[in-house]
Formats: C-alpha cells, sequence, structure tokens
C-alpha cells in the first residue's frame, strides 16, 4: 500500500518534472545545434554599418514585445550606435495581421519608405488591418495606385514565407528574436537593457 502510492508519487512528480523541463532543454539543444543569421542581399537596413554592431531581428508587426524592442532599436540605429537588419516572422497564429502589415510595410519599401512605414505600423499596432495600411502610405506620400497594385498582386508574400521558414531553421518559437554580433537574444528588455547588450557588443569586438 504505502509502497505503492511512494511509487506513484514519484512517477507522478518525474511526469511533471519532465513536462516543465524537458522542452527548455529541447530548445535550447536545438538554438545551439543552430548557425547564427547572415546579411543578405536586400535586407532591410538601418543605422551605420560602421557601427561594429549588427543586429538581426525576427519580428512580428502584431507583437506587442517587438513594437518594445524596435522603438529602442530604432533609437540606437537613428543615432549610429548599430546596424539593424528586419526580417518578418508571420507564424504566430494569434497574429491574424503581421502577413497583411509584413506585406504593406515591403510595398512601403518598394518605394524607398519601408522604415518610415514599419516604424507607423509600430504607432498603430493597436489598430492594424487592411483599412489601414492605404492610410499610412497616404501619410507618408506614397504613390497610392502603386502601393495598391503591390498589395493586390501579393508581390512579396513569397519573401516573406521565407524570412518565417528560415526563423523556423533558427529554432526561433518566438518574436521578438534578435541576434547581436551572432549572439542569440530572445524578448524585449527595456532600452537601458538593450543599450547594454549593444555596447558589451562593441567592447568585445
Amino acid at each position: 500500500g504505502l509502497g505503492l502510492l511512494l511509487a506513484v508519487s514519484i512517477a507522478t512528480n518525474l511526469l511533471f518534472v519532465s513536462r516543465l523541463y524537458l522542452p527548455r532543454w529541447r530548445q535550447a539543444w536545438r538554438e545551439a545545434r543552430t548557425a547564427p543569421p547572415v546579411m543578405r542581399p536586400g535586407d532591410h537596413l538601418r543605422g551605420s554599418t560602421a557601427s561594429g554592431v549588427t543586429v538581426i531581428e525576427y519580428s512580428d508587426f502584431q507583437c506587442p514585445y517587438c513594437a518594445v524592442l524596435n522603438r529602442s532599436l530604432a533609437t540606437l540605429a537613428d543615432s549610429g550606435q548599430l546596424l539593424w537588419v528586419y526580417r518578418h516572422y508571420t507564424g504566430n497564429a494569434g497574429h491574424p495581421q503581421a502577413e497583411g502589415a509584413a506585406e504593406a510595410a515591403e510595398c512601403a519599401g518598394e518605394q524607398g519608405r519601408f522604415w518610415e512605414y514599419a516604424d507607423a505600423l509600430t504607432v498603430e499596432q493597436a489598430h492594424l488591418d487592411a483599412a489601414l495600411y492605404p492610410h499610412l502610405a497616404d501619410g507618408l506620400h506614397l504613390d497610392a495606385k502603386r502601393f495598391q497594385d503591390c498589395l493586390a498582386a501579393g508581390r512579396y508574400r513569397a519573401a516573406i514565407a521565407r524570412d518565417t521558414d528560415e526563423s523556423q531553421t533558427l529554432a526561433i518559437i518566438g518574436t521578438p528574436t534578435w541576434f547581436v554580433n551572432g549572439h542569440r537574444h530572445a524578448g524585449a528588455p527595456g532600452e537601458a537593457e538593450v543599450k547594454h547588450v549593444i555596447a558589451a557588443a562593441r567592447a568585445a569586438g
């Protein structure tokens, strides 16, 4: 009786512990086996190539944590403290507007305004929908017909899907995930912590 209860208790505890910790170990193992991403032709770049720090971020315009991080990265990039590379992650089923927003940003990028449009999406994150995208384009004085034709044609869907597929090979399971000179970071720390990470990367060379 007592021995059986003890055995059941131990088995139950082991099952609980395995469920709690094994996924974390498995994810850490997957991350350790992946090489960091590298820059490629056509990347969206913001900041200074001479800064000595390159941040490659996988992000989602509907992700509130991404918005927090992106404000910090924008400040640091615009002051020349890093080079920011933006890539899309649209794999979160809870963010139905992520893909549409990414397409809109790419269509703005076709007219040389990717980053301005990305900033506008961040500001309007709570209101993302198909009606907002042309309105933001008008605010940036984009060619409205060219923008709408780009969206209608789905010209950048394959490129956005490529970014998302690449994120899976990198064992990325959420946004934002960002690589600072190849070192992986996840989540959105405050601006002071982001500055510390960037300064440490610069000091490390």
